[in-house]
Formats: C-alpha cells, sequence, structure tokens
C-alpha cells in the first residue's frame, strides 16, 4: 500500500526532462513577451536602467537602504577592491504607527536613522567632510514595494501593501521624497539609484565574480536578474534606446516568479488545492510550485492522504495538522536533516506541535520524511526552469566559451537540506554532465546592502 502510495506521489511530483521542455520553452515565449509589453500592462523583464557591472576594483563607502515589510535596514558598505567589502548595518523595524501615517514622518524616520548611521554607528567609515555634510554621500535604495521606474534614481510610488498605508504618498516620486527628509534632517545624501534586491544581487555578486551573467533569489519567493541588450528591450520607447550606445546592456528584473500559467505547467491535485486556498488564486503559480512560502502546504496535503490511507500516524490525523498552513517549511527542513540520527529527535519535536493520537514511530518519520524529499526535489528541478531558460534568453553556451556564472542567494537554497544538490543535479539531468559543468552555481551574499551600494556608485 505505502509503495503504491509512493508511486502515485512520484508521478505527481518528479519532473523528466520530457516534462520540464515546455516549462522552459513557455519560459523564453515569456521573456521575449515581456521585453515588449509595458509593465503598466504586465509587470514581468521590469527594466532597472542600471547599464552597468562592476568590475571587483571599486573602492569607497557608499551608503545602501533595504525597507522591506517587516525591517528597514540601512548599511554604510566599505567597497576595498579586489571583489572584498565589509558592512556596518543598521536594522530598525517600522511601527505600525509609522506605516499607517503620513508619507512624511515615516521618511524622516528613516532620515533619522541614516543620521545615526553616518554620525554615530558607522563614523569611522567616513570621511569628515561626509560626516559635517560637507560632501555629499550616494544612497542606494532597494524599496521592496511596487514602482514605476522612469530612470534609474526616478519612481513613482505606487499602491504598497503589506501592511504600508502611508499618507500624501501614492503617486509621488520615490527619490524626491527621500530628498525633502534628507533636506529637512540637514542630510547631505543623494539617491543616486533606485532597485530591485535581484538586481542587487546580480550586482553584489558581479562584484566578487565579474562574470556573473545571473542573480537568483531562491527564497520564501524565487526571482531572477540578467543583463539584457537595450534593443531588445522594445518595452522602452525608441528615445530611451536611442540614448544608449549600440550592445549596450541593461540590467532586468525578471519578476520570474509571475510566470507561469496553467496551459504549460504540470500543475497536480495538491497544486490546485493548495491555490484554491490561496488568498490570491492564480497569481504566482509557478512560486507556489517551489517556494519555500508553500512547501510545507504541499507536504501537509500530501501527507493528509498517506493518513487517509491509514499507513502514516495509523491512520489519526494529528490535532491541529488538518488546519491549512500548519506545517511550514521549516519543517520539512528539519524532517529531512534529520535522517542520520536513528533515533530522530528534533522530528519527533516537531511533530509534538500536532497532538498525535499514537506517539509517531520512526516508520512514520520515514514516510513524512520521504514525501518532503519529494516535493523538495521537484522544486530543485522547478528553480532550474529558471537557470536553464535564463542560459537560453543570453545564448550563452553558443556565445560563450567561458564558465557561465550564476550567483545564487535566498534561505530556500541556502538552507534547505541538498537544495543546492538537487538543483546542481537537475542541471545536470537537462544539459549532461558535460555541458552542466560548464554552469558554475556561487553562493551570493548581501544583494541588499552590497549590490545596493554599488549601484549607487555606479550610477553617480
Amino acid at each position: 500500500m505505502t509503495d503504491a502510495l509512493f508511486d502515485t506521489l512520484s508521478k505527481d511530483f518528479l519532473l523528466s526532462k520530457k516534462q520540464l521542455e515546455p516549462i522552459v520553452y513557455g519560459f523564453n515565449q515569456e521573456f521575449k513577451t515581456g521585453l515588449k509589453t509595458p509593465s503598466k500592462g504586465l509587470a514581468t523583464m521590469i527594466p532597472s536602467f542600471v547599464t552597468k557591472m562592476p568590475t571587483g576594483n571599486e573602492t569607497g563607502t557608499f551608503l545602501s537602504l533595504d525597507l522591506g515589510g517587516t525591517n528597514l535596514r540601512i548599511a554604510a558598505v566599505e567597497l576595498k577592491g579586489s571583489g572584498k567589502a565589509s558592512v556596518h548595518e543598521l536594522k530598525r523595524r517600522p511601527s505600525t504607527e509609522l506605516k499607517t501615517g503620513e508619507g512624511s514622518v515615516f521618511f524622516d524616520w528613516i532620515a533619522d536613522a541614516i543620521k545615526d548611521l553616518i554620525t554615530i554607528e558607522a563614523k569611522h567609515l567616513f570621511s569628515q567632510a561626509q560626516v559635517e555634510g560637507k560632501d555629499t554621500l550616494s544612497l542606494g535604495v532597494c524599496w521592496s514595494f511596487p514602482v514605476d521606474q522612469t530612470g534609474v534614481d526616478r519612481g513613482t510610488i505606487l499602491r504598497m501593501g503589506k501592511g504600508f498605508t502611508l499618507l500624501n504618498t501614492e503617486g509621488n516620486d520615490l527619490a524626491d521624497m527621500f530628498h525633502d527628509a534628507f533636506n529637512r534632517k540637514g542630510l547631505n545624501v543623494k539617491v543616486t539609484a533606485i532597485l530591485n534586491d535581484t538586481v542587487g544581487t546580480l550586482v553584489a555578486h558581479g562584484y566578487t565574480n565579474p562574470a556573473c551573467r545571473i542573480g537568483l533569489i531562491f527564497a520564501t519567493g524565487i526571482n531572477a536578474a540578467y543583463p539584457e541588450k537595450i534593443q531588445n528591450i522594445t518595452k522602452l520607447d525608441k528615445s530611451i534606446r536611442d540614448r544608449y550606445p549600440e550592445n549596450t546592456e541593461m540590467l532586468i528584473n525578471t519578476e520570474i516568479d509571475i510566470f507561469g500559467t496553467e496551459a504549460y505547467l504540470p500543475l497536480n491535485k495538491y497544486d490546485i488545492a493548495l491555490d484554491l486556498s490561496h488568498n490570491q488564486p492564480k497569481f504566482q503559480l509557478y512560486e507556489k510550485m517551489l517556494s519555500g512560502a508553500y512547501l510545507g502546504e504541499l507536504t501537509r496535503l500530501a501527507a493528509m492522504d498517506f493518513i487517509k490511507a491509514g499507513v502514516l500516524f495509523e491512520g489519526h490525523v494529528p490535532g491541529g495538522f488538518e488546519q491549512a498552513w500548519s506545517f511550514p517549511t521549516e519543517y520539512m527542513s528539519i524532517l529531512e536533516n534529520d535522517q542520520q540520527d536513528t533515533k530522530r529527535e528534533k522530528s519527533f519535536e516537531v511533530l509534538s506541535n500536532f497532538n498525535c493520537v499514537n506517539t509517531p514511530t520512526i516508520s512514520d518519520m520515514a514516510i513524512l520524511t520521504r514525501i518532503c524529499r519529494i516535493v523538495s526535489t521537484r522544486a530543485a528541478s522547478l528553480a532550474a526552469v529558471s537557470i536553464i531558460s535564463l542560459v537560453d534568453q543570453q545564448h550563452l553556451l553558443e556565445n560563450q566559451k567561458d564558465n557561465i556564472i550564476v550567483g545564487m542567494n535566498g534561505t530556500t537554497y541556502e538552507f534547505y537540506p541538498h537544495m543546492d544538490k538537487r538543483v546542481r543535479r537537475a542541471l545536470d539531468e537537462w544539459y549532461g554532465e558535460e555541458t552542466s559543468s560548464r554552469i558554475t552555481l556561487e553562493l551570493a551574499t548581501e544583494g541588499g546592502s552590497i549590490g545596493g551600494a554599488l549601484i549607487a556608485m555606479l550610477c553617480e
């Protein structure tokens, strides 16, 4: 009975090269559509207006700011050359009052934090003239909210989401809001770049390894960035394209998380059930199949079938386990990490979060862990699709004799057990080991801070 259930589960989740081919083809078409469709109509393939990559030899101290749904991170980044950098970071968490109040008050709060960094926390990294405000400091802003970007340092603030409802903010230029606050606080700081965190990852890894051609974040979500020839970005007005020399490349934020449709994604019954229970059905279907926000729920849904069949937990659903989203991806990580321990102590701790009718057995652990492995193996194959399609889009295998460098980061890639090896194996299965060996996956760090500071410097 158990073997038959696993055969069915494997058929549902494990994807052969033949099954991946329509997804790669679909993504290749979506790149082309996104490059010509205005971002207001289709929020993919967003031009960053960044047209330079670092050499690794840059030096100096620059500022970066990274605002997400929860934290504000401001960093003084000292670029030391030879691909080396040191980061002095200050982290603040905005209150609900700040997130729902007057926009100018929120930007003043950010300006105060920047002032603390320059004049107190990281004073030793700046020159006297910078600390006293005589010399201008460049700031790269990583803004994890919708912005209609009109230039590398300009962008109209759109509806923010993530609990932010700032008054008198939407429709204003982001750089203007910052500069007004800096003036009120007596700061000589200039926003020289507005960037997306994935573009930041690509640039940050470009400083470590200037050959980097793809930046990929594989975390609670997934996204990728790469350089595209400006003449191919026809969504940009011809007058903008003509400003740049021929063959200039611009970094593109693909928003690959919203790629994929029911027409070519191999959705199984668990994917469909998860999507129906989500507050944004039919949106980000690809991301829902592989990212850290969703793997735990897919595992729970599959495990429920094993319980109903009587082969897991003696057929009794543990109290709480029947609730949607009650089994986070972190639990999968613990189970897969715990396989070497014959006592499986950490796995038993995970299950203690649920009210089990009978004490779970080692056999229960083995079944649940095997389900985790099958679900996460598909995630690795689907992450590899992003890399394969971006290699195709840039014609890297044909045009480049050197190794193809991919800068990767994100919690799912970095911390989920064996995920890096599984992505590598998926590439080997697609290309064959000889060709696949030309693609090097390197761990990229500090996309928000180092990437933001680098882009601030490159765009001065």
